[in-house]
């Protein structure tokens, strides 16, 4: 985990306070191709209502999961165009209940905001040096502007190498299958679960959780219970609840659903 204290930006109705690396000096480049960035924002205080409006009026394409389907708005107009047609747009708000993802893609950089199990994360692929006036003056400031930053941020990040010839393993007691936890980390939820051929709905996840003797899923998580036995539960859990669910005592191991095979000849 990294930090850096960088001197407050003030631009006539903001003010950041930001702390975001290991170099003393704003106009050095923490962030450079080849890797990407966790970095931790906090809660955000914005309803996605508000947030929903907010992304119609800049033009995003925005998604809303709902227990009956989904809806969708390219800007002001709604939108009957397939989630698979328009998951790929480069300014994208998700909101599934009251979560959200916002993903942008820039020629220097693309990032998601989306939810972690203790707030908010800007995950940051630069494709350019990129340093921590660029990631308050480009990113910061305009998703102030949305109302996704607060005015004070504290912020610490991560460092994950872009595309590794082998993925981090999961942290020591979070019994979780590693394909699940490489979507946890991936820079770019709905690609990864597309390439690991997982069922998703919105930002959740199916998923099996084993018990061990005598143990049941715990209270957080039963509002994401499908189906449930003595030994086993399916969960359409969110993606950024999958650590916390296989670090419960209760929990043997978290994995995705057998798919079925078909017969050897």
């Amino acid at each position: 985990m990294k930090r850096v204290l960088v001197p407050a930006v003030m631009t006539g109705l903001l003010g950041i306070l930001l702390i975001v690396g290991l170099c003393a000096v704003a106009q050095e480049a923490p962030f450079v191709p080849g890797s990407y960035y966790v970095i931790s924002i906090g809660a955000v205080e914005a309803g996605t209502s508000e947030l929903i409006q907010t992304g119609r009026d800049n033009g995003f394409v925005v998604i809303v999961q709902t227990a009956s389907g989904i809806s969708a708005y390219r800007g002001s107009e709604a939108s009957s165009e397939a989630e698979s047609d328009l998951i790929g747009a480069s300014s994208l708000l998700y909101v599934d209940g009251d979560r959200f993802l916002l993903r942008m893609s820039e020629p220097s950089f693309n990032y998601e905001v989306r939810p972690s199990a203790t707030g908010y994360l800007i995950v940051l692929v630069p494709h350019q040096d990129l340093t921590a006036d660029d990631l308050v003056n480009q990113i910061l400031i305009p998703l102030q502007q949305m109302g996704m930053v607060g005015k004070e941020v504290d912020m610490e990040y991560k460092t994950f190498v872009l595309n590794p010839d082998k993925t981090p393993p999961p942290p020591a007691g979070v019994a979780i299958d590693s394909n699940l936890y490489d979507l946890v980390t991936a820079p770019d939820w709905f690609a990864a679960a597309s390439e690991k051929g997982m069922n998703r709905t919105g930002l959740r996840v199916e998923i099996v959780a084993e018990k061990v003797p005598g143990g049941s899923v715990p209270e957080t998580f039963q509002p994401y219970v499908v189906s449930e036995t003595d030994t086993l539960a399916k969960l359409l859990l969110p993606i950024e609840d999958l650590v916390s669910l296989a670090r419960s005592a209760s929990i043997g191991y978290v994995r995705p659903p057998y798919q079925p095979q078909p017969a050897s000849p």
